[in-house]
């Protein structure tokens, strides 16, 4: 069966382990300590032979399942055997706390990428709660009126209370959003742990939280895509990825690990079968006729090539992009992220329905996609507000 072994390591708190079943299918099951006894927990997941994509994309998301329970089992034989709730509420630090979670969360969080962006997001919040609070701060002292305190400092830099001193820093509206986050994220954690009875986060209103403007989106037309497609680049690799972005909707970072054993081009309609790389969320996507014209020929490369091997480095391509866009006559700002835009907006201008675009771009909710419905809307009111030009 050619897929990834379970890694099993010594110190392990918590083991994964597999049991070959008669049927050729592999029952995963858990082994561990706990008050000295060795348990056994079969976990009712199983994987199966590979010999389809979807079969490999079943077995990839079996091994996330299991992964999870199995640290979620370990997080509670730590906690317990490191005594936290023993510590008792009073003398657990808030600092300590976030630090605590921000290591659980990283488990969970699936690429080093994603686990490097929310080690330095946790790091730099703690930072600013030290600012706000101080460093000897407890979680029991995290209430209603703390939470607002800490959203006006992230606002503007004062502290509320009997002491106001201005910073001088000023966050956009989207970090100081991340930063209060993450301590929602930490009360959470805190709340589901039986550490607090409420997340004091809750109490707060839709006034009281921070709101992030609306992020315009920069997007080609239709006629733009095709005067783009028309006009000739030095980087054929550029080109197709670019080209095939826009008639698919994948992410520049799926494309660069899309392995040609992803596409089944079994009958009329292919379809590509992959866990994105940004969410690790399943993406089942069916390729159009126009998007399988810019796939590379894939010659001899065997099913685990990459499908656009030897693409240069993100900035060169989106350098490649600015100068193939000004010689199209096309003035907008055209980086790699556009192509996605350019899919979600074309879409629904040609009258495919929000939820459907939602699936298709691998949302895991529509409201992430409602946006593009705005832009779509605008564009059908300036187009009437050309009239009142005549």
């Amino acid at each position: 069966m050619p897929r990834k072994k379970v890694a099993s390591k010594a110190k392990e708190t918590v083991r994964l382990r597999e049991k070959m079943l008669s049927n050729g299918n592999v029952s995963l099951y858990l082994d561990y300590y706990k008050d000295g006894k060795r348990e056994y927990e079969f976990l009712k997941l199983y994987l199966i032979p590979e010999k389809t994509p979807f079969d490999k994309l079943h077995n990839v998301e079996t091994l996330d399942a299991a992964n999870a329970i199995k640290a979620e089992r370990t997080r509670a034989i730590i906690a317990e055997e490191a005594g936290l709730k023993r510590v008792g509420l009073s003398k657990i630090l808030l600092s300590d706390w976030m630090m605590h979670c921000a290591e659980r969360a990283g488990q969970r969080a699936g690429t080093a990428a994603n686990r490097h962006t929310w080690g330095r997001t946790i790091e730099n919040t703690i930072a600013i709660l030290k600012e706000y609070a101080g460093e000897k701060v407890r979680l029991a002292d995290v209430d209603k009126n703390f939470c607002l305190g800490f959203i006006e400092y992230l606002r503007t830099g004062y502290v509320i209370g009997e002491r106001v001193q201005n910073t001088g820093k000023h966050l956009a509206a989207s970090t100081a959003q991340k930063r209060y986050q993450c301590l929602r994220f930490a009360l959470a954690e805190a709340q589901r742990e039986g550490l607090i009875t409420t997340n004091p986060c809750d109490r707060l209103t839709d006034a009281d939280k921070i709101k992030v403007p609306e992020s315009t989106r920069a997007f080609l037309s239709i006629e733009e895509l095709k005067r783009l497609e028309a006009t000739p680049t030095a980087s054929d690799g550029t080109r197709r990825a670019y080209l095939f972005m826009c008639y698919c909707g994948l992410r520049i970072s799926d494309v660069k690990a899309l392995r040609w054993a992803d596409i089944d081009t079994q009958g009329e309609v292919w379809t590509v079968a992959i866990r994105q790389q940004k969410t690790q969320t399943p993406l089942y996507l069916p390729l159009s006729v126009k998007a399988r014209e810019f796939l590379p020929q894939r010659g001899e490369m065997p099913s685990d090539g990459l499908v656009f091997a030897d693409l240069p480095t993100e900035p060169a391509m989106n350098r490649t992009l600015k100068l193939w866009a000004k010689r199209a006559g096309i003035e907008k700002n055209v980086t790699l992220h556009t192509a996605r835009h350019t899919y979600a907006t074309t879409l629904l201008t040609k009258g495919a329905d929000l939820y459907t675009v939602s699936k298709l771009l691998g949302h895991s909710e529509v409201s992430t996609t409602q946006i593009y419905a705005k832009i779509v809307d605008k564009k059908k009111v300036d187009a009437v507000n050309l009239l009142n030009e005549l």
